[in-house]
């Protein structure tokens, strides 16, 4: 089989080659760490390296499916390991302003953050400044949500937020042709004869790293090298290293397998690739499945949405995944496949324990099934945190009702996370529940058996008796949602 050791993409619309084995770079080195260490572009800015702040944000574009246009996404440089960016368009604040007789030619987005003085220190300001640039190449009219939502993953200390948003504002509200809409056309040419070809396959520094191109040569990899550490969106696996200071000696990174990142929808249920990320999904989303596509829009930052995926958060069997209570519920499947073939399993039955699956050795996830909900049932799910954006769960709930003649309660579940080592079913509350009238002196009496029938740990986020408690106000918000005009 052919392989490489090289990848090639375009900084700031330059081509640059990276030779892992001549050059001596450990292939899991990050997008930050390589920009700042090895080609001294400090404007990417390290503020906590595990995806929180957003100092880091730069902009990785390709082409979309036409390849008539690019597709501009803001990206968390600390999680992003560099074979990922093997033949994209990598961009930085730096390269935004170009050089002409020393003199800087600032962006749009550059110029409005200083007219509307929107820094200070200036060390979070390149990170805004990306992000706001991904969003002035997006085509769709920009609210104010959208605004907000686009700044979710970038914190500031000192300017504050008005003036930033003041900002963009006045970036987007007269978006021009930039010189990235001028050589446009070039670049894409560019980056199509740049598009892998070959499996990578790097030995350095003490780490073998695979990224294969198609899912057979992935499930033949899978299949050889079963101690490999599988990896795609790299948004956990990173903090290994920037973290906990781990040394991963075998990746095989599955993030360019376009096989894993299909989307169907028949209008009965949808079938979402692994690969998908989670940002593709909630746009896709967005009018079949709103309970799906309103907790992914509180899942992390939109720079962690378009690398974390569907397969990787269902994978890593964290009892706080934000997807996986709403698979539940949904009496979601998720079909595994290997070099054997494939099998399909339900979601209850994958996840085996703490941080534990059914995925055998030489398996990956293909893709999910999820149901959609039929007209007569009522699906939601809610997130408890300590912050709106940008936060772990402390709880979650996944409600699913079906109410028949005079309010009966036909079928009921309800999925919590954050209660127990798994996402855990309230199986006494839904026996409860079952046969009687929807209505709120029962939903009072199921509250309180909720109060008890879990036994969940207090830790650094949170204790047992608020847990508790939250996930019997889950219930009051339920029921008080499927009350209004809007459930």
């Amino acid at each position: 089989m052919n392989t490489k050791n090289t990848i090639s993409f375009l900084l700031n619309g330059e081509p640059v080659s990276i030779n892992f084995n001549e050059q001596k770079i450990k292939p899991s080195t990050t997008v930050l760490n390589w920009l700042r260490n090895n080609v001294h572009h400090t404007e990417v800015k390290e503020g906590c390296a595990e995806g929180d702040c957003g100092a880091c944000t730069v902009v990785v574009a390709e082409p979309d499916e036409s390849r008539q246009k690019l597709i501009y996404k803001a990206i968390n440089s600390c999680l992003l390991f560099l074979p990922a960016i093997d033949g994209k368009l990598l961009i930085t604040s730096r390269g935004l302003a170009p050089e002409t007789d020393n003199i800087l030619l600032l962006h749009p987005v550059q110029k409005a953050i200083v007219r509307e003085h929107a820094t200070q220190c200036g060390f979070c300001t390149p990170g805004f400044v990306m992000s706001l640039f991904a969003l002035y190449h997006k085509n769709d009219k920009t609210n104010d949500t959208e605004i907000n939502n686009a700044f979710a993953g970038n914190l500031c200390r000192c300017t504050g937020y008005d003036s930033i948003r003041k900002a963009a504002k006045v970036a987007l509200d007269d978006r021009q042709p930039d010189r990235f809409d001028e050589m446009e056309a070039n670049f894409i040419e560019m980056l199509l004869e740049m598009q892998p070809q070959v499996m990578f396959d790097s030995n350095c520094l003490h780490q073998r790293y695979i990224r294969p191109t198609n899912l057979t040569e992935t499930l033949h990899a899978r299949a050889a090298h079963p101690e490999a550490l599988i990896v795609n969106g790299s948004t956990d696996t990173a903090l290994q290293q920037s973290k906990h200071f781990k040394h991963i000696p075998f990746i095989l990174d599955i993030s360019g397998i376009d096989e894993l990142k299909q989307f169907v929808c028949n209008g009965f249920q949808i079938e979402a690739g692994s690969g998908l990320s989670l940002e593709s999904l909630r746009l896709l989303v967005e009018d079949s499945f709103p309970a799906l596509n309103n907790i992914l829009s509180v899942f992390a930052s939109r720079q962690i949405r378009h690398v974390a995926t569907l397969g990787g958060n269902l994978g890593s069997a964290s009892p706080i995944g934000d997807t996986t209570p709403l698979l539940l519920a949904c009496d979601a499947k998720v079909k595994l496949v290997s070099v054997r073939g494939s099998r399909t399993l339900p979601v209850k039955n994958f996840i085996t324990g703490y941080r534990q699956t059914e995925l055998q050795k030489d398996e990956l996830i293909e893709n999910l099934i999820i149901p959609l909900p039929a007209p007569d049932e009522k699906i939601k799910m809610y997130k408890v945190s300590k912050r709106h954006d940008m936060d772990i769960s402390t709880v979650s709930a996944a409600f699913r009702l079906k109410t028949g003649s005079e309010n009966s309660i036909e079928q009921f579940t309800v999925y919590y996370g954050g209660m127990a080592a798994t996402t855990i079913e309230a199986k006494a509350c839904k026996a409860f529940l079952i046969g009687k009238k929807w209505e709120q002196s029962i939903v009072d009496q199921a509250m309180e058996m909720l109060k008890i029938e879990f036994t969940p740990l207090s830790d650094a986020r949170s204790g047992a008796d608020f847990r508790n408690l939250a996930a019997a106000n889950l219930l009051q918000q339920f029921f008080d949602d499927t009350q209004s005009h809007h459930s």
